[in-house]
C-alpha cells in the first residue's frame, strides 16, 4: 500500500493536493509551461544533489503550489527528461508515490518499468512492480523476463514467473517458457529445466516439440535415459509435428554411448531415421567418440563409412574424432591417412586437429615429426598456445629430455598451471627435487595454483630423497592452500618416517591420513608395524594392528611373523596360535 504520511509545505503549512492547479485568470497553456519549468527545475535538482528529497521541499514548494508539484502531468515530464538515466527515474517515482498517493501515475510507473527493463535492470524493475502498484503490459513483462534469462538470472527469472503469476495472473507465452528451460540447461542444471516445464504445463501452456526436445534434454542431463528415450518414442509416434528435433535425439545417442549402451544406442538411431530426423554430423561424433572410448574401433570405422555412404561430407571435427580415435588406438598410419585426405577435399585442420597428431608423435617419440606437424600448424596461421606448449613438454618429460622442457618453460610465456605441473613431476621423477621445488615455488609466485598431482610427485621426490620433513612441510602446505593430498601422498609420508628411523612421526600422519577419510595401503601398516616391533613398542603395534583390521587391510606375512614373535617371543606354540588368530581376524 502507498504511504499516507502527509507531507506539510513549509508556506502553507497544508496537507499536499495532486488536484490541478490553475492560476487564477491562466489557461491550460499556461499551467503546461509552468508544468514543465517545476519540471526542468526538479531534474537538475535531482541530478545535482546527492539528497535531493528534502532540499526539493524546502526549494520548490515554498515557490510552486503543491498541486503542481506533485501533479501527475509533472510526473510524466520529468519521467520524459530523466529517460537516460532509469534508476535515478524510479528513485524519484517512489519519492512522489510515497509523499503524495493521489499523485500516482500508472502509465508514468509503467515507463519507468519499460526504461529499466530496457537498461537491463532487472532487479530494479522488479522494485518498481511492487513498490508503485503499476500493470505493465503483457509485451512488457514478456520483455522483463527474456531480459533476466539473457542476464543468465534464472531462478530470478523463476522467482518473477510465480510473483508475476499471483499478483497479475500473468502467464508467459510458451518462447518465454522454452527460453527459460534452454538457457538452464546452458546453465547445467537439468532440475531447474523441470522446474519451468512444470509450471509451464500447469499454467496451462501447450508445449510443442522445441519444449519436449528440451525437456528430453533435461532428462539426459539428469541421468534419466529410459525416459528420455520413452518421451522421444512417444513423440515420435504422435506425428512429425510433435517430433523434437535431431539435438534431443543426439543428445540421448551421445549419453547411451557414452554408457556403452550401444544396443539401445542403435535403437535410438533407428527410431531419428524412422520419424524423419535422421543422424547429422553430431551425432555421428558423439558415437564415433563413444565407440573409440569403448575400444571398438572396427565399429567407429563402420560409422564413419556410413556417414559418407548417406551423402555427408565429414567436415573439420569429424575428421579431428576419428584421428583422435585412431591415433590413441595406435593406428598412426589410419590417422595420418585421413590427415592427409582433410587437404586432398578442401578442408583446413584445426588447432586441436594439429595438437592431436602432435601430442600423439611427442609421445610416442618420434620428435621429428612431431617438430614439423607443430611448424606446418604455426604456418597455418595458428599461433602457439599453453595447449601446445603443454603437448610438446609432456613429450620431452616422457622421453628423458627434462632440461630441454624446463629451457621451454622459462623462455615461453604461454604457460598456464598445467605447463608447470608437467615440469614440476618430470623433474621430481628423475629425483631432481631442487629445481622441482624451484619451479614450483616458481608456479606459485606467478599466481598459479599446482595440482594434486604435481603435490604429489614432490611428496614421493621428497620422501624417495630420505627428505620425508620437507614431504611433510609440502602437504601442510597444500592443506593450507586449500589442495586435498592424494591418498599415496599420505602413504609417501608415513613410509618415508619409517625409512628415516622416526616411526613417532609416521604414526602421526597415520592419524592424518585416517582422519582425512584416507584408506592407507598395507605396504604402511606393515613399515610402521616392522619399525615399532623393531623399537619394542608392543601397546602402538597393536594400536596399529587394530586399526589394520578396522580398515579391512591384510598383514603381510613376513610382518605377521614378526608381530607374534615380538608379543609371544620364541613360544612357537603361543606364536602358532597368535598367527591363526590374527589371521582369522584379518
Amino acid at each position: 500500500m502507498f504511504s499516507s504520511r502527509v507531507v506539510r509545505s513549509p508556506r502553507w503549512r497544508r496537507p499536499i493536493s495532486a488536484v490541478a492547479f490553475i492560476p487564477a485568470g491562466g489557461s491550460p497553456k499556461a499551467e503546461s509551461l509552468l508544468i514543465s519549468k517545476i519540471a526542468r527545475e526538479i531534474c537538475k535538482t535531482i541530478r545535482d544533489q546527492p539528497r535531493w528529497e528534502e532540499h526539493l521541499l524546502k526549494s520548490l514548494s515554498s515557490r510552486y503550489p503543491s498541486s503542481l508539484f506533485f501533479h501527475p502531468a509533472c510526473l510524466r515530464e520529468v519521467l520524459r527528461r530523466q529517460s537516460l538515466d532509469p534508476l535515478l527515474s524510479l528513485r524519484y517515482t517512489l519519492w512522489v508515490c510515497s509523499s503524495s498517493s493521489s499523485a500516482a501515475d500508472p502509465a508514468a510507473s509503467a515507463a519507468v518499468f519499460d526504461a529499466l527493463v530496457a537498461a537491463g535492470a532487472g532487479g530494479a524493475a522488479m522494485t518498481a512492480i511492487c513498490s508503485t502498484k503499476c500493470r505493465p503490459s503483457d509485451r512488457s513483462l514478456s520483455l522483463f523476463l527474456r531480459r533476466l534469462l539473457t542476464a543468465g538470472a534464472f531462478q530470478e527469472a523463476l522467482q518473477a514467473v510465480i510473483f508475476l503469476g499471483s499478483v497479475f495472473n500473468f502467464t508467459p507465452p510458451l518462447p518465454v517458457w522454452n527460453a527459460a528451460m534452454e538457457g538452464s540447461l546452458k546453465l547445467g542444471d537439468p532440475h531447474l529445466a523441470f522446474n519451468f516445464y512444470h509450471r509451464m504445463v500447469n499454467s496451462g501452456v501447450p508445449g510443442d516439440a522445441l519444449s519436449l526436445g528440451l525437456l528430453a534434454r533435461a532428462l539426459c542431463e539428469a541421468g534419466r535415459l529410459d525416459e528420455a528415450h520413452c518421451l522421444l518414442r512417444g513423440a515420435a509416434r504422435a506425428g512429425l509435428a510433435a517430433t523434437p528435433g535431431v539435438a534431443a535425439f543426439s543428445e540421448l545417442v551421445s549419453k547411451l554411448a557414452r554408457q556403452r549402451r550401444y544396443s539401445e544406442m542403435s535403437a535410438v538411431l533407428h527410431l531419428m531415421i524412422a520419424a524423419g530426423r535422421p543422424p547429422d554430423l553430431f551425432t555421428y561424433q558423439a558415437i564415433i567418440h563413444a565407440l573409440f572410448r569403448g575400444g571398438l574401433v572396427a565399429e567407429a570405422r563402420r560409422i564413419f563409412a556410413e556417414l559418407r555412404r548417406r551423402g555427408y561430407s565429414p567436415d573439420v571435427p569429424t575428421f579431428t574424432a576419428m584421428i583422435d580415435g585412431l591415433c590413441k588406438m595406435g593406428s598412426t598410419e589410419e590417422a595420418l591417412s585421413l590427415f592427409e585426405e582433410m587437404a586432398l577435399v578442401g578442408l583446413k585442420p584445426n588447432e586441436y586437429t594439429f595438437n592431436v597428431l602432435v601430442d600423439h608423435f611427442w609421445k610416442k617419440g618420434d620428435w621429428e615429426l612431431a617438430q614439423r606437424l607443430h611448424q606446418e600448424m604455426l604456418n597455418s596461421g595458428f599461433a602457439g598456445n599453453s595447449v601446445t606448449l603443454n603437448t610438446r613438454l609432456a613429450g620431452l618429460c616422457m622421453h628423458g629430455s627434462t632440461s630441454a622442457a624446463v629451457a621451454m618453460l622459462y623462455k615461453t610465456p604461454e604457460k598456464d598451471v598445467i605447463t608447470y605441473n608437467i615440469v614440476i613431476q618430470g623433474l621430481a621423477e628423475e629425483g631432481r627435487m631442487g629445481e622441482a621445488m624451484g619451479v614450483y615455488r616458481g608456479a606459485v609466485e606467478a599466481g598459479e595454483e599446482p595440482g594434486c598431482g604435481a603435490y604429489d610427485a614432490l611428496v614421493r621426490g621428497n620422501c624417495q630423497a630420505g627428505e620425508p620433513a620437507a614431504a611433510a612441510a609440502l602437504m601442510e602446505e597444500m592443506v593450507m592452500r586449500k589442495v586435498e593430498p592424494l591418498s599415496r601422498s599420505y602413504d609417501c609420508v608415513i613410509r618415508g618416517f619409517c625409512d628415516v628411523g622416526n616411526v613417532d612421526e609416521g604414526l602421526l600422519w597415520l592419524g592424518r591420513a585416517i582422519s582425512a577419510g584416507n584408506k592407507p595401503v598395507e605396504e604402511s601398516f606393515d613399515r610402521l608395524i616392522e619399525c615399532l616391533c623393531g623399537a619394542g613398542r608392543v601397546d602402538d603395534v597393536l594400536v596399529v594392528v587394530r586399526k589394520m583390521v578396522e580398515m579391512r587391510r591384510r598383514l603381510g606375512e613376513a610382518t605377521c611373523w614378526l608381530l607374534i614373535e615380538t608379543l609371544c617371543g620364541r613360544n612357537s606354540t603361543l606364536v602358532c596360535d597368535y598367527v591363526n588368530r590374527i589371521l582369522y581376524d584379518a
